[in-house]
């Protein structure tokens, strides 16, 4: 072979087929970054959740504990100005007749909702947490789908259906977006102590049911 047709031959580039293979392989690359963008954007909505209703439920509590008074926490499908779900909390203005100290001049009250693509819900197969105060609702405290009429943090940080904390309630708040087991959250409230913990559900298998578990 000449060196002049040895030349031509290198310089004929990629064959058709050749090329749409390689476009083919640019596509499937794509859309997989495409699909697990859209995942972590609802894992990340999951998590802003979480952390809304944490924040707020220790929020509340520290003000109930630094201002000896009862705070009431209250949880709602649909909030009347957001039309979102959300978690808020107010003051007991007279401290249900226990001692009173409002250093801060003023009463405290306070409102988070969740960011849009989540809500208060249970995930079909989904199972309790591992402090097992049960599933009989997205909002499941006491035993209530919904929790009781009042819910109060005590002046010394016990979360109860009194203000004075002589009737403790344990809860779960079940937090996620519609659809997505993997976007799972949970908040649980101890009654006795008030201390609020988050868990993560990490899903170990898909078939032929969702399996996981809660991460703390």
């Amino acid at each position: 072979m000449s060196p002049m047709k040895h030349k031509l031959r290198n310089q004929q580039g990629f064959s058709m087929v050749e090329t749409l293979v390689v476009v083919g392989i640019i596509s499937v690359l794509a859309a997989i970054t495409v699909y697990q963008s859209f995942g972590t954007s609802e894992s990340y909505e999951a998590n802003s959740a979480l952390d809304a209703v944490i924040g707020e439920l220790r929020v509340a509590r520290q003000i109930a504990i630094s201002q000896r008074r009862p705070v009431q926490v209250t949880f709602s499908l649909i909030s009347a100005d957001h039309n979102l779900p959300s978690v808020s909390y107010t003051t007991d203005t007279n401290g249900a007749g226990l001692a009173a100290e409002n250093t801060l001049g003023f009463t405290p009250s306070g409102s988070t909702v969740l960011p849009r693509q989540t809500q208060f819900m249970l995930e079909t197969n989904v199972p309790d947490t591992p402090m097992a105060f049960g599933t009989c609702g997205p909002v499941c405290i006491g035993g209530v789908n919904g929790g009781p009429g009042t819910m109060y943090f005590s002046p010394t940080g016990q979360f109860s259906q009194d203000p004075a904390g002589i009737l403790p309630l344990n809860g779960t708040i079940f937090i996620g977006v519609p659809g997505r087991a993997d976007t799972a959250r949970a908040v649980t409230i101890l009654g006795g102590t008030g201390r609020v913990r988050p868990y993560t559900f990490e899903i170990t298998s898909t078939a032929p049911s969702i399996a996981g578990h809660w991460r703390e």
